[in-house]
């Protein structure tokens, strides 16, 4: 069943319904550079946002527009940032991956927000009680050397630091299965990080089982790794999916948005209908902030 409630199902439209905006520009030219979309994967840091707060700070990597999103819900901001124009959200100098923001932070450098991390959970065990820095990760980043460095480091001094592993299997085009031997859960605890296996898609259970270990990182007990078996429905970057249909079709049917709108489409289409007139609305003020991409815009559109 679609077990969201209004609000949580609404945070992951957002996200979804903004993604699938970024790929429809940059499939008519209108952003440049890249991006990453985390189609699939939208429930995580819905789920995860109840955990953090403003004193907190949390450090995205480059499939990170559902972080930002679930914390601040700065949807034009973050559109304009991705276009590089007026009103972005860090003067367009960051792009799709090099976000900060408060207490956020993006990179597109596989491993250097963990070791980032570190160093700002390192701070808050000296400057506060309860802060706590939430990192998110992909299971490719783990063949980087850092990842080691940072969870050894993080679990000899007990750091209060929370990373979150987005396991979707596939490191750009390379399949976990080819490319890690043994588990990440295997590794973690080699240097004696709590850890929790998370593969539900349902924020509130999601939110159940971690509420306690969340709070016991903020008492002292030192990092947590949770990692969430998910699955990316996109592409790894725009158009460069090389898995076969028959994989991409099986995915497809367990997108928990395809999994919604099969067994409660009344709720899924009222909540959706909203969050597309939003998008859209917002869409329009930024490319009017931006004269020269909406006239190229309206030329694309209506040509």
């Amino acid at each position: 069943m679609c077990s969201y409630d209004y609000a949580d199902l609404r945070a992951m439209l957002t996200i979804r319904s903004f993604e699938l905006t970024v790929l429809d520009l940059f499939s008519k030219a209108l952003i440049r550079g890249t991006t990453h979309t985390c189609l699939g994967q939208e429930y995580v840091p819905v789920a995860m946002s109840n955990f953090i707060s403003d004193q907190d700070f949390v450090i995205s990597n480059h499939r990170g527009h559902g972080h930002f999103l679930s914390l601040f819900n700065d949807v034009e901001g973050l559109l304009g940032e991705i276009i590089g124009r007026e009103g972005a959200v860090c003067k367009g100098i960051g792009g799709s991956q090099h976000i900060f923001h408060k207490n956020f932070m993006s990179t597109g450098v596989q491993g250097e927000g963990i070791a980032v991390g570190v160093g700002i959970a390192w701070s808050f065990m000296h400057t506060s009680k309860d802060h706590v820095c939430f990192v998110y990760i992909g299971d490719g980043t783990f063949g980087r050397g850092a990842v080691y460095e940072s969870l050894n480091l993080a679990c000899l001094m007990k750091l209060p630091i929370v990373i979150i592993v987005e396991n979707n299997g596939i490191a750009m085009t390379t399949f976990q299965k080819d490319n890690m031997s043994g588990t990440i859960e295997a590794r973690v605890k080699a240097f004696g990080a709590n850890y929790i296996l998370q593969e539900s898609h349902d924020v509130g259970r999601i939110r159940t089982a971690l509420e306690h270990p969340v709070a016991e990182v903020r008492s002292g007990s030192g990092p947590l790794v949770v990692e969430f078996i998910t699955e990316r429905v996109a592409a790894h970057s725009k158009g460069d999916d090389t898995r076969d249909k028959a994989e991409l079709e099986a995915i497809k049917k367990r997108y928990w948005y395809n999994v919604c709108a099969k067994n409660n489409p009344e709720f899924l289409a009222a909540c959706e209908e909203e969050i597309k007139e939003k998008m859209n609305r917002t869409l329009f003020t930024v490319m009017q902030k931006n004269p020269e991409v909406w006239e190229d815009y309206e030329k694309r559109i209506c040509p």
